[in-house]
């Protein structure tokens, strides 16, 4: 390896996937690092949830085959790909709906298993099915650009309307956790370039097949120790001091010295990874932290169903009709090492606000699974359940959201987080990229220091 030197050299404050896959790529260039998180379980806002015995995660995240960094990040930490891959597919969890859609991608080089898919999908008239097509010739030939303050129901506006309702409405809720009316045309553009105009691969649904602490962050962890680091859990991380080579972080009442850190936590948790005294001596910093603190936030809430017997699904992820779930994902991993009564365990999606916000837990459950029966009538007696709401899943991927403005806060201060990325949503692969990119930027830094 190619040290800079042998000192812990950096501090991360933050053990979510932006946290771990910046202190992965560090280690892997020789930097050692110390990781501060203070929650018990690593992971951040893709972690595990333990409950009678079933590792659930806190919520369904979306892989695509497009999201390679993440991956990648999977191999230089020595972390078996525990992960499915599966074409993408749209079907209805009931297979008696006729007015529902049927999409499936064929495996072709580039846009052209979408295209086949689009005019190949059941639910859609011929003049849909063409008019589906023209309309992303035309968005690839604008070079997937848009007008900045676009909003996605704008973007979809010239298709028919069932077009837009069936596919990309769905499509776009599920990737930006934004209703379209709200979500950035540019970001959701961004993402269907990396799914479908490149590979053919990149449009694949992409599976964990373990929960989201164990598939990256704890393997991470491992690496980093390896390579010489710490991580060190139920601790919190404050800096109190930095400069261009050099930065203070107190925690469990020690001072400790490092020459960078990286902030690694929500915009809403920023300001309390510095001392008051820092902010206070540091009023730029200060300002853009109480910018991104003005971040609007939409909710996710994942509703576990477990049943005693397997139905048959359409495949791993399913459509929904939206009274109140989205989608529902079938966990068989998760099912193997539970509950001896749960042999069938479904996560029914609910992304975004809306009047379920209001409900209880007892009457998400009852509403979910009364809405899995009336499209599954042989669907058994529900005999376990788990709700688990994060009202700040995402932030609001809004056209005029605040910017980070890149991974370089202040002389020794980076930030890395998935609001960090501009390029794709609130995603794990955005997060995985901003942690390489904080990674890169203080390994630069420090050379040239």
């Amino acid at each position: 390896m190619d040290r800079v030197d042998d000192r812990p050299q950096v501090a991360v404050i933050g053990g979510g996937y932006a946290g771990c896959a910046a202190a992965a790529t560090l280690a892997s260039k020789g930097v050692a690092c110390t990781v501060f998180e203070t929650a018990p379980v690593l992971g951040g806002r893709g972690r595990r949830v333990e409950r009678d015995g079933l590792r659930l995660d806190n919520g369904q995240h979306l892989l695509l085959g497009a999201y390679a960094t993440l991956l990648g990040l999977l191999d230089v930490v020595g972390a078996p790909r525990a992960l499915t891959r599966r074409p993408l597919a749209i079907a209805p969890f009931s297979r008696t709906r006729t007015d529902a859609l049927t999409l499936q991608a064929w495996r072709a080089p580039g846009r052209l298993g979408l295209l086949l898919g689009l005019l190949s999908a059941r639910g859609l008239t011929w003049r849909e099915r063409l008019a589906n097509v023209a309309w992303f010739r035309s968005l690839e030939r604008a070079g997937f650009a848009r007008p900045r303050d676009e909003t996605v129901a704008q973007l979809l506006a010239p298709l028919p309307p069932r077009v837009a309702k069936l596919l990309w409405e769905p499509l776009n809720l599920a990737a930006l956790n934004t209703p379209a009316a709200l979500a950035s045309a540019q970001v959701f553009a961004n993402v269907l370039k990396a799914s479908f105009a490149a590979r053919g691969r990149d449009s694949d649904f992409v599976l964990p097949t373990t929960d989201l602490s164990s598939l990256f962050p704890e393997h991470a962890a491992r690496f980093v120790r390896d390579c010489g680091g710490s991580v060190l859990i139920d601790t919190r991380g404050q800096i109190a001091s930095a400069g261009a080579t050099s930065a203070t972080v107190i925690a469990a009442g020690r001072a400790h010295a490092f020459r960078a850190a990286v902030v690694a936590v929500g915009p809403h948790q920023i300001d309390q990874a510095f001392s008051k005294e820092y902010l206070v001596a540091r009023p730029d910093v200060a300002a853009r932290i109480d910018a991104l603190g003005a971040m609007n936030y939409e909710p996710i809430v994942t509703v576990w169903l477990g049943y005693p017997s397997r139905v048959d699904m359409p495949g791993a992820i399913a459509r929904l009709d939206d009274a109140p779930g989205q989608w529902v994902v079938d966990r068989p991993d998760i099912a193997k090492a539970g509950q001896r009564d749960v042999a069938q365990l479904l996560a029914v999606v609910i992304s975004a606000n809306g009047a379920h916000m209001a409900m209880t837990h007892d009457d998400l459950v009852r509403a979910t699974d009364a809405q899995l029966r009336a499209l599954l009538p042989t669907l058994p007696a529900c005999t376990w359940s788990f709700v688990i709401a994060e009202k700040r899943a995402t932030y609001a991927c809004t056209p005029d959201r605040p910017r980070a403005g890149g991974a370089r806060l202040a002389p020794g201060v980076y930030l890395a987080g998935d609001y960090v990325n501009e390029d794709f949503p609130a995603t794990l692969e955005a997060a995985a990229r901003s942690g390489v990119a904080a990674a890169e930027a203080i390994t630069s830094d420090l050379r040239n220091a």
